[in-house]
């Protein structure tokens, strides 16, 4: 008897360490970090500065001329002003650009601010320096930040070379998800528009890594054609309605993306709420303390549900998590209510969390009409990548102990 209540109390006390390891920190994450300040409204002319950080130096350095172009069919105005760096392919080194109107397709006419020699795009000090110039020089009531490159999530394969901002020649160099954060946080801006021209960066993880430090965060669950976000288009309607919020912004960057292209274009896009993150990240730490949980139903089910009936991405680890969720609800083999409660807070969170989106077309898995604008890493087959525990949302989270509970790829 009494050994059987030792066995009892050992039990208890060991799952009370599980489940205190899967609270979330505070809201605003790791407890040495704190938010960006939220902007004082000054009294500046400019409604809008938005920076666009071009990262050429590697193989889509033909995309960044073109997409450069087309800024310049609108211009800078007097409530808006564009600025761009931009590093281009090879020891051409980089230009600071105050971007102006014109109609020439094939050559960047807008006079060059900066002439800065060949910088590191992939370091976390260049992008500091490129948002301290602009908001020194160019104030406004409001900024929004572009990054244009290459992207795969918080991935970096050695076959690719890229987190997002690959520089070729500094020795293949790329910002990791952390150092976004960081550079972020050292620049001392608050934006009120986060965007990420470039593939698979439409994840919970990235989005949850820069939550203090932006309003909204547009990004793309899928890959991005190389032609990228219609510049010409979003730039004229905010120049046309210099007094647009970010929310109206994301909008119109969101919309003309996807008429941009012919129909039936593989495309998602999505616009985050950042600041809905904290009170969403504790229903998704829920979900997967729900699933480690249930110990009546197969893991193999719950691998099936993901790897087989759940929408996934051109990297097959990120799936959508709305249809995650949806799937976990309607599968008749998941009979406990804790994980189908949790799944159904997270679905109905879900369009709390993601202010708009839009997907059409096919990936090479699935069709993507029924994506629902967030995704999340969850590899079952292949390797699970390490550096994902450098990650914020899986320190504070127990979404890893999930990955490692269903995985049977092994670890990278």
């Amino acid at each position: 008897m009494k050994l059987y209540l030792l066995f009892k109390i050992i039990l208890i006390i060991n799952l009370c360490i599980f489940l205190t390891s899967c609270i979330p920190n505070s809201p605003n994450g790791n407890q040495d970090q704190n938010p960006t300040p939220r902007p004082t409204s000054g009294v500046y002319s400019t409604s809008w500065t938005i920076m666009v950080y071009i990262d050429g130096d590697n193989n889509l350095d033909p995309y960044a001329i073109q997409n450069i172009n087309s800024m310049e069919l609108v211009g800078s105005a007097d409530k808006i002003k564009i600025i761009v760096q931009y590093d281009s392919l090879g020891s051409a080194g980089a230009r600071r650009y105050l971007i102006t109107k014109d109609y020439d397709h094939m050559n960047i006419t807008s006079p060059a601010l900066e002439e800065i020699g060949e910088v590191n795009m992939g370091a976390g000090e260049t992008l500091v320096d490129f948002i301290r110039f602009c908001t020194t020089n160019y104030p406004a009531q409001k900024y929004a930040l572009i990054l244009w490159n290459h992207g795969t999530g918080f991935k970096k394969p050695a076959e690719f070379y890229k987190d997002i901002c690959w520089d070729e020649t500094s020795g293949d160099d790329a910002l990791t998800i952390p150092e976004v954060e960081q550079a972020l946080s050292q620049s001392g801006t608050f934006f009120d528009l986060l965007a990420m021209d470039a593939c698979l960066m439409g994840m919970l993880e990235v989005t949850y890594e820069v939550r203090n430090h932006a309003n909204i965060f547009v990004a793309s669950e899928d890959n991005v054609p190389g032609n990228g976000f219609n510049y010409q288009q979003f730039l004229e309607n905010l120049v046309a309605s210099p007094n647009m919020d970010q929310a109206g912004l994301a909008r119109v960057m969101i919309d003309s993306y996807i008429s941009g292209y012919p129909f039936g274009t593989t495309l998602t896009l999505s616009a985050v709420n950042c600041q809905s993150l904290p009170y969403f990240t504790t229903l998704v730490n829920s979900l997967a303390i729900a699933i480690i949980q249930d110990k009546k139903i197969s893991k193999e089910v719950y691998r099936n549900i993901i790897t087989r009936q759940t929408i996934c991405f051109d990297d097959v680890d990120f799936i959508d998590l709305g249809d995650f969720a949806l799937k976990l609800i309607r599968h008749p083999q998941i009979t406990n209510s804790q994980v189908k409660n949790s799944a159904q807070q997270v679905l109905n969170q879900i369009s709390n969390v993601v202010l708009y989106h839009k997907s059409q077309g096919n990936n090479s898995y699935w069709t993507l009409n029924n994506a629902q604008g967030i995704s999340i890493y969850l590899p079952i087959y292949t390797i699970y990548e390490e550096k994902y525990q450098n990650l914020q949302f899986a320190q504070d989270t127990c979404w890893d102990d999930l990955i490692q509970y269903l995985t049977v790829g092994g670890y990278r």
